[in-house]
């Protein structure tokens, strides 16, 4: 597998880690996400979804913001509209993928979003490729078409 395979290959499972399936029990975030973050490294990951619209330095920070939201949902499901594509220089790589995500809170509210996701992973010595650098762009969508992701 390439490096490029091997980073796209990272990005998508890391989009399924925020599924969250009714009825399963919360998860943490470290146990689920470890492999992804180096949770001492320097980050800036920003995601659109936030509704303070923070850009976070730490990875607690962003799981501490993030976390207990995706939790606290009823159900969340991902699906890729556009797989991802991967630049690899050295030990950084970026890459880009579209996600569709559908979220439904505990009142039974349904979600339907499109999300334009760029990611930046470097390869250290100490580990293997993880995220150093999030830009997410989410845009509301109708619920046929971001159902239709999933059929």
């Amino acid at each position: 597998m390439t490096q490029e395979q091997t980073v796209a290959a990272l990005q998508r499972e890391w989009i399924f880690g925020w599924d969250r399936v009714e009825g399963v029990p919360p998860r943490d975030f470290h146990d689920v996400f470890g492999r992804f973050y180096d949770m001492d490294a320097d980050v800036i990951l920003f995601d659109e979804a936030d509704p303070r619209r923070r850009t976070f330095r730490t990875v607690q920070d962003y799981a501490d913001a993030f976390w207990p939201g995706f939790q606290a949902l009823r159900s969340a499901a991902h699906a890729i509209e556009s797989e991802p594509e991967v630049l690899v220089s050295g030990d950084l790589a970026a890459s880009r993928m579209i996600f569709i995500a559908v979220l439904t809170g505990t009142d039974g509210e349904t979600t339907h979003l499109r999300c334009h996701n760029s990611l930046v992973w470097r390869r250290t010595s100490d580990r293997d490729w993880h995220i150093v650098r999030d830009q997410t762009a989410v845009a509301p969508i109708p619920a046929g078409e971001a159902m239709s992701f999933f059929a």
